[in-house]
């Protein structure tokens, strides 16, 4: 009703139709796009049971190797086919759009975006001028890659699958017009040959380098190449309804699999990219030649019409979320999040009708000469402001030279933190597999410093107490396992993780003669959520709640510390750091930022008090020594975040190399207490329940 009414109000723009329909026009592949682009919107948005939504992408690739190389092939055999409209068309159809997000990327980034974050920003912008964003994700992307966190500041991140695709299209119709003219009767079998070849590929890269699998071209052809093997009939047509059925509802079932049981754990692309590309290619097989109940549903108006603004809605949704995050300096609520997907819808809307309208179908106004000329003025000024945003340091005279030295200060905390010890998702069969850390020539008795990243944080202090003397003549060892809680049969549920291993032979090497005194922390981020699970051999064996994972942890400590103290052996428990929802360097460079404005913000501690309460308990009844970082950072009320302006935290829960300082009157009294006494009387704690 609506629709039609604003269709009737503005007749030249509200069409809400495709604009390039031909009497073969399909609108449930308009409603298989609409399948592709919402999960990938709810992916990013984190909303449940969306967790493989990630795979639109190669739906999209599906359908875009069956549109194009039926265009392409139709008029490669009419002997019509010309290299400079095929650009055309795709200029037409690629720039506008691109261009117009690009646009608002520039305006949203020079408000919003510190001068660090305005360089990488401007790289990015170049490499997605020249249509390579997906080669220099890789090139600069950590571990996990495209799911790695600091990805979720990137603005154009997404724009990597438009760089694969249109790589794609630089090679594939020369490719087409020669085995179509050369090998005519051999056509499909070389495309069959490709597509295999891509995809083995990409197994094989996926295991050996999923980063690279994920980002490059040549693992990720045989997708569109599985479309472009459907265009070209390798497949008989279906004309039986019965078939049509089973085809179509297997689509469906293999792509919501997809979506639902992928995570970003998951080996991907490889074997299970075949899920979202085999399910595309049979729902579009199964429409060629007649209805079929998964033909009828993705023809529902409102599915097509969600399709048919796909592109810009892809394009639109991302920078969306990023700059509504950047400006909260966190993770999003699920409000924000719902109004910034809204906006996107409603910018993708105004985008498909006043931006891409006009440049694309039979009535556009603009020549073909007017459109390579746009293109090339667009890509020169895209590129002019990407390496001016580099040439002039991401533009720090935006801000006056009290919030500049702020916003400098602040971004420098981010990088503020000694990284010396971790053992990251390290291996470990033997105790000789972990990377310890020793300070100082090799010493008859030692301090072993156990945990994760928390009292990875602490390095530089206890180098410092160390160097000047104020450990005697003990030595100094290091168990980092960055992300691992201190048990010996829990790991997290993300694949790569070998903390329950770490845990079994840290302990081991605690209990050799050596050690004197163990010093235990670790981040209680586990406690919050769901993130750990029963495991063996750093394989998850079933799951746990939060509660029952929390029980075991503490049991586990608390039965290790107990052995520890009939040996003779002194032990200190740290209680958690503080913990924010909030990373406080990026914090305050917003309030440095628009504090002015009235829009500072505040950090919210979410470190659990029944955990912490739980934990002294515990180390109270096995006869532990209490270090409790909050006696130097807070007082009844809050605790300290920042200095004049200036994060001490380099993140959301750790605290800046320069700034641990902060805690040594404390830690240096706690260690003291510890190794100048003798071990104290443990109570028996068998039967004891830690559970909170």
């Amino acid at each position: 009703m609506i629709f039609a009414l604003l269709s009737e109000k503005f007749p030249l723009r509200l069409t809400f139709q495709s604009k390039a329909h031909s009497d073969k026009y399909r609108p449930d592949i308009d409603g298989l796009r609409a399948v592709a682009v919402l999960p990938v919107l709810f992916f990013h948005a984190q909303v449940p049971g969306f967790a493989g939504g990630y795979v639109g992408v190669d739906i999209f690739y599906v359908i875009s190797g069956y549109l194009i190389t039926s265009v392409v092939l139709k008029d490669v055999l009419q002997g019509s086919f010309s290299f400079t409209s095929f650009y055309e068309r795709r200029i037409r159809r690629i720039f506008p759009a691109l261009f117009g997000v690009l646009i608002f990327c520039v305006v949203a980034a020079t408000i919003l975006f510190s001068p660090s974050d305005f360089v990488r920003f401007g790289k990015i912008m170049i490499a997605t001028t020249f249509f390579a964003s997906n080669i220099y994700l890789k090139r600069i992307a950590r571990a996990d890659g495209y799911f790695d966190h600091t990805s979720e500041s990137q603005a154009l991140l997404h724009t990597w699958s438009l760089s694969v695709e249109e790589q794609f299209y630089l090679f594939f119709p020369a490719m087409l017009l020669l085995l179509a003219k050369w090998a005519k009767g051999w056509l499909a079998g070389c495309l069959i040959l490709l597509a295999s070849l891509s995809f083995l590929v990409s197994i094989w890269l996926t295991h050996r380098s999923p980063v690279s699998a994920f980002y490059l071209l040549i693992p990720r052809a045989w997708e569109l190449l599985m479309g472009a093997l459907l265009a070209v009939k390798v497949l008989p047509p279906l004309k039986s309804r019965l078939w049509r059925e089973i085809a179509g509802l297997s689509g469906l079932v293999l792509i919501a699999c997809a979506v639902i049981l992928l995570n970003k754990d998951s080996s991907f692309p490889g074997v299970n990219a075949l899920f979202p590309c085999l399910g595309a290619a049979l729902i579009i097989y199964a429409g060629e030649n007649g209805q079929s109940y998964a033909k009828g549903v993705l023809s529902f108006g409102p599915l097509v019409f969600i399709g048919v603004i796909s592109y810009s809605l892809y394009l639109w949704h991302w920078p969306m979320v990023v700059f509504t995050r950047y400006f909260s300096a966190g993770d999003l609520s699920s409000l924000q999040k719902t109004v910034a997907l809204l906006l996107s819808a409603g910018l993708a809307f105004v985008s498909f009708e006043f931006i891409e309208g006009p440049f694309r179908g039979r009535e556009s106004p603009f020549s073909r000469r007017q459109i390579f000329s746009f293109g090339v003025a667009a890509s020169v000024l895209s590129l002019a402001f990407g390496f001016a945003a580099i040439w002039r340091q991401g533009f720090p005279g935006r801000y006056n030279s009290a919030t500049r030295q702020l916003v400098e200060e602040n971004t420098e905390r981010k990088e503020d933190f000694q990284e010396v010890c971790g053992n990251w998702r390290t291996e470990v069969r033997t105790v000789a597999d972990i990377h310890f850390c020793t300070l100082g020539p090799a010493a008859a008795k030692k301090i072993m410093f156990w945990g994760d990243s928390h009292v990875q944080q602490l390095y530089p202090l206890i180098k410092q107490l160390h160097d000047s003397g104020k450990f005697g003549d003990l030595g100094v060892l290091m168990a980092i396992a960055n992300g691992c809680a201190p048990a010996e049969h829990l790991n997290p549920i993300e694949k790569g993780y070998h903390c329950d291993a770490f845990s079994h032979f840290a302990k081991i090497r605690a209990e050799e003669a050596d050690i004197d005194t163990v010093f235990v922390g670790f981040n209680t981020w586990w406690a919050v959520n769901k993130f750990l699970c029963p495991s063996v051999d750093g394989q998850c064996v079933g799951t746990t709640s939060v509660e029952e994972a929390r029980r075991r942890v503490l049991q586990e400590l608390a039965a290790f510390i107990q052995k520890l103290s009939t040996e003779g052996k002194k032990v200190i428990i740290s209680l958690p750091f503080p913990m924010y929802d909030k990373s406080i360097p990026d914090l305050e460079i917003r309030n440095a930022i628009f504090g002015r404005f009235g829009f500072a913000g505040v950090a919210k501690d979410i470190t659990l008090p029944v955990m912490r309460d739980d934990i002294s308990e515990m180390a109270r009844s096995t006869g532990a020594t209490i270090f409790d970082p909050r006696e130097n950072l807070c007082d009844r009320q809050s605790c300290i975040t920042d200095l004049n302006g200036v994060s001490i935290y380099m993140d959301d829960n750790h605290i800046a190399a320069s700034e641990i300082h902060l805690l040594e009157d404390n830690f240096k009294q706690v260690l003291q207490r510890a190794v100048s006494q003798g071990t104290r009387p443990v109570a028996d704690i068998s039967a004891t329940d830690h559970s909170p």
